[in-house]
């Protein structure tokens, strides 16, 4: 079949293909063409569309670059380092962080871009962008400055800041938002002419969405010949059991103490460590400063300490440590069994660790007491009556400080709450047990031994006579002696004593519970001590101690 034939006009014009090739009609032939440059075009377009693209900005996390057209930001994902995610708000293509992120942290952000209609035909409905960007940060660049009298404090930061977080002194703490962001921030004092001295903690961020970071403390001096110092807590104020001390010298500490260190007591665990070249801190260890000791400082040479409207050069600094609370003295005694009642936290954790045992002798945790073992009404008794419930704590004081080599006096004295805390992170219990010795003066007068939860003995005992009676009421136990003297004036006026006396347990001022030899025992004889049989006097002495509560009852 023939595409293309001569015509019979003479007169037309007759095209014709060259031989061996098939003859197209023209319109076929341009609208291959056209379809040609049109596919060429649009492959074109799909190479030289550009991609999206990320870039930082002066106050976002970044900024998404889009086609002028047919693009939006359809998803943001921002990833910490340690793949926790990050809220973000995408606004006109600026990414900012809903949720705070730490500044100079490393985070990666992912984006999914959407194109719509022919364009996403064309190129590709979606295309995903990621990049890896580091928050700014800004940092104290002086933590030493030296402002004229008069002239306002000012802190200097290696970038703009927007936001500022300032604590002076002992103060609280406020936090600036500043507009528009600067580097160099007033603190909003002036540099008295008097001392010319202060200190602050000072942190900041370059960006609103930062989190600000640890706050470092700027000090700012006079000029002055005399060295000075500023003390963190401030003298004479309270010193937290485990809170550091902080020296702050306005020149180097090498220039003002050499290689010395200030001496500290009582004697406390911990550390000296130089924070910078004008810096000095103490930083005690385990639990801490004393609980209720008047806590010394002495300075190798006299300095001028900056504290108050007066500074004054002196070598010898105090603080006071907030003594430990009864109630949780109370919890301690009977969780370490010198009580004959077990303590019950309520809904807590137990304590474990310095910190923790500290931290609950000045905020006691709640709970309750409960009987450890069967006890005597008489014992009872002493927990149930708020008036007589100190004799029973302090007679398991006694008890403890005896044990632990401490004068039992009974009172809570620093020594004995560092020995109390140390023993309750050791779960150190008590050695012996608990005892309690219930004396009747019914005819016939008796001696009941109580031990953990049974009775051990049951004796006949003589006390006092009408001349010299035994006190009533319940006494702990001060003095524990083997054998010992006795010596004083019978009712007659006559001078006595008695060497060899054995097994004596002073209870009440030289009332004792010991042994003694009688005709009989049952009935008042004695000068107001508590007199046993030898052999009964001897197997009472190993369940006595110091402390051991003693009751006279009628």
């Amino acid at each position: 079949m023939r595409l293309f034939e001569r015509s019979r006009d003479p007169g037309a014009v007759v095209l014709e293909p060259p031989a061996g090739r098939s003859r197209l009609p023209a319109t076929l032939l341009a609208c291959g063409l056209a379809a040609g440059l049109i596919t060429a075009g649009l492959y074109g377009v799909r190479l030289l569309w550009p991609s999206a693209g990320i870039e930082t900005t002066r106050s976002a996390l970044a900024r998404v670059e889009l086609a002028p057209f047919g693009e939006r930001v359809a998803d943001a994902v921002v990833l910490t380092r340690s793949g926790h995610s990050v809220r973000v708000s995408i606004r006109s293509g600026v990414v900012t962080p809903v949720d705070e992120l730490a500044a100079s942290s490393q985070v990666t952000l992912e984006l999914t871009v959407r194109r719509t209609g022919w364009l996403g035909w064309l190129i590709g409905p979606t295309e995903r962008v990621q990049a890896v960007l580091e928050t700014p940060a800004a940092h104290v660049t002086h933590q030493f400055v030296y402002p004229a009298a008069g002239s306002a404090v000012e802190v200097a930061f290696s970038s703009p800041v927007a936001v500022v977080s300032l604590q002076l002194g002992s103060g609280p703490r406020r936090v600036l938002r500043l507009a528009p962001a600067r580097r160099i921030v007033p603190l909003g004092v002036l540099a008295s002419g008097s001392s010319g001295a202060g200190s602050a903690l000072v942190s900041g961020t370059p960006r609103r969405w930062e989190r600000l970071p640890p706050p470092v403390r700027v000090s700012w001096f006079s000029a002055a010949a005399t060295p000075e110092l500023l003390v963190q807590p401030e003298p004479n104020a309270t010193l937290a059991p485990r809170a550091a001390i902080v020296l702050t010298f306005s020149r180097p500490v090498s220039a003002v103490l050499g290689s010395r260190r200030p001496t500290l007591w009582p004697r406390t665990p911990g550390a000296w460590r130089e924070l910078n070249d004008h810096t000095l801190v103490f930083q005690p260890s385990g639990i801490g400063f004393p609980l209720g000791a008047h806590v010394h400082l002495g300075l190798t040479r006299a300095l001028r300490v900056l504290a108050g409207a007066d500074p004054a050069s002196v070598r010898t600094l105090s603080w006071q440590v907030p003594g430990g609370s009864t109630w949780r003295l109370t919890e301690l005694l009977a969780q370490l069994g010198y009580l004959p009642l077990s303590f019950h936290p309520s809904g807590q954790r137990l304590l474990v660790g310095a910190a923790a045992q500290t931290q609950a002798a000045l905020s006691p945790p709640r709970g309750s007491f409960s009987w450890r073992y069967r006890v005597p009404a008489a014992l009872r008794a002493l927990w149930k009556t708020p008036a007589e419930r100190p004799v029973l704590i302090r007679g398991a004081l006694m008890a403890f400080e005896s044990v632990h080599g401490l004068t039992p006096d009974g009172e809570p004295s620093p020594a004995v709450w560092s020995a109390l805390l140390s023993d309750a992170i050791a779960n150190k219990t008590a050695p012996d047990g608990y005892s309690y010795v219930h004396v009747s003066e019914t005819i016939p007068e008796t001696l009941t031994l109580w031990h953990n939860g049974r009775i051990i003995l049951q004796t006949p005992i003589n006390t006092g006579i009408s001349d010299r009676p035994t006190a009533l009421g319940t006494y702990p136990v001060y003095l524990h002696l083997a054998v010992t003297t006795m010596s004083g004036i019978n009712p007659d006026g006559i001078p006595y004593s008695d060497p060899g006396v054995p097994w004596v347990n002073y209870f009440n001022g030289g009332d004792a519970v010991h042994g003694f030899v009688r005709p009989g025992y049952g009935y008042p004889q004695s000068l107001g001590c508590v007199e046993a049989p030898l052999p009964t006097a001897a197997l009472i002495f190993p369940y006595v101690q110091v402390g051991t509560l003693v009751t006279i009852a009628a």
